[in-house]
């Protein structure tokens, strides 16, 4: 076997970081950062972001609001970001060290096929969090995207969430793409003939629109539709101060439990699945009203919960916690106000609606703004053994690690290509999946 120069080592590298790079969809569609320091086999990093406290505004005629009894408290929020994570391709010495020029590099199979291969994991890991994050979900589970409105219905519902129109990226499957492609290709112009030529490609709602593979099914859990699952005791709503501030894990800020019973004996209801209660509506905390037209609040699990043995699930987390306007007392007041998200807590015995049938895959497509997921990467340590380096993407802070190994006992060679990173939650309500009506 050939020897294997230190350019050689060069040109690989930058070939796999150049091909991971260009097959990544997730590589803006959400934030990256990389974070100072090394990874190695005994750190992993963790960091505590603050989130930006909202007050209630209120206006007074003929002077000023009065306020000798004192001034609104701050609460301010914060989410946990971790990195424990890592992903790994390999390949053969033989693939290795049969590329020796920039050329060679770009036609070797295994060089993509291990760099595409390692994008097309990574994409899957970030969408299946983000997608599986929102509680808000339009459409019908399952359809495609075929209109423009069904994926308009996704644009306005993060306008009523309050999110802004910037750095927005719809995120579809191929089959979506077919569906809108052959509504333009029978529009009777120039746009319906360049369709059939070249398909559907660029915006809608003007909004950047990528396609791919990698959106992940939610298996939903054994519960019923309707019918089963009940709230088991009346206002079991929080306060905000309660439920701002990350709990031990990432993407718990804004959650809460609840505790339900009337289930068969041992359902489950898994994470991602989504729900709504009759009489608990979404409330737009801007303009301290419902959303007009009015909506049911949609609510997604955060973790899986199982029944016990009769029909019980005491403590089960929900995304958004219930916070509703006017509620709590002294300061919590106004800080509930200023942050609501329902306008009333459940009734006792309220039935949960879950969106798609039980046991049931569901496919849903994504619209993101790029600051609602935030993708932490960090460099893992250069080993003290064998030959390594690492190479640094041009368009996102990732770090590549390329580790040539060779075992003096079976004479076995190999070439491993890590990157840790793990997709953490910054704001789930910057976020909604979306299926065709």
């Amino acid at each position: 076997m050939g020897a294997v120069t230190t350019e050689q080592q060069k040109l690989v590298l930058n070939s796999f970081a150049m091909v991971l790079q260009n097959n990544l969809v997730t590589g803006s569609a959400v934030t990256w950062n990389e974070m100072d320091g090394e990874m190695d086999d005994r750190n992993g990093l963790a960091v505590l972001e603050q989130t930006t406290p909202r007050y209630n505004v209120t206006r007074t005629e003929n002077g000023v609001k009065d306020l000798s009894a004192g001034t609104d408290g701050s609460v301010f929020g914060s989410e946990l970001f971790e990195i424990t994570g890592t992903f790994n391709a390999n390949m053969g010495w033989g693939d290795f060290v049969k590329i020796k020029s920039i050329g060679e590099a770009r036609e070797s199979q295994a060089l993509l096929g291990a760099a595409t291969s390692l994008a097309d994991k990574i994409d899957a890991y970030i969408l299946a969090k983000a997608t599986l994050a929102s509680c808000d979900w339009t459409g019908t589970p399952n359809n495609a995207i075929a209109q423009w409105s069904d994926a308009a219905a996704a644009h306005t519902r993060l306008t009523e969430n309050g999110v802004d129109d910037s750095e927005l990226s719809f995120i579809m499957s191929a089959f979506d793409r077919q569906q809108l492609g052959d509504q333009l290709v029978k529009l009777p112009n120039e746009t319906g003939a360049g369709t059939y030529r070249k398909g559907f490609s660029g915006e809608i709602d003007d909004i950047r629109t990528m396609f791919t593979n990698q959106l992940p099914n939610l298996l939903t859990g054994t519960r019923a539709q309707t019918g089963a699952g009940l709230v088991n005791g009346a206002n079991q709503n929080v306060d905000y101060a309660a439920v701002a501030k990350a709990g031990t894990s990432n993407g718990q800020s804004m959650t809460q439990l609840i505790a339900l019973d009337g289930f068969a004996a041992g359902a489950t209801v898994k994470a991602g699945e989504v729900f709504t209660w009759p009489g608990v509506f979404a409330f737009d905390n801007r303009k301290q009203a419902p959303v007009s037209p009015a909506r049911l609040q949609q609510f997604t699990v955060v973790t899986d919960a199982v029944a016990d043995g009769a029909g019980v699930i005491a403590a089960m987390r929900i995304f958004p916690a219930m916070v509703v306007p006017g509620s709590g007392a002294g300061d919590n007041i106004n800080i509930n106000t200023a942050h609501a998200t329902v306008t009333a807590a459940p009734a006792d015995n309220s039935v949960l609606t879950f969106i798609g049938a039980a046991n049931t895959n569901l496919s849903p497509r994504l619209l993101i703004q790029k600051q609602a997921i935030v993708v932490n990467t960090v460099p893992l340590i250069l080993p003290a053994s064998d030959t390594s380096m690492r190479r640094k993407l041009k368009k996102i802070p990732l770090t590549v690690r390329m580790w040539q190994h060779s075992d003096f006992y079976t004479g076995a060679h190999g070439v491993r290509f890590d990157v840790a990173l793990n997709a953490n939650i910054r704001e789930r309500r910057r976020m909604s999946r979306m299926n065709g009506a």
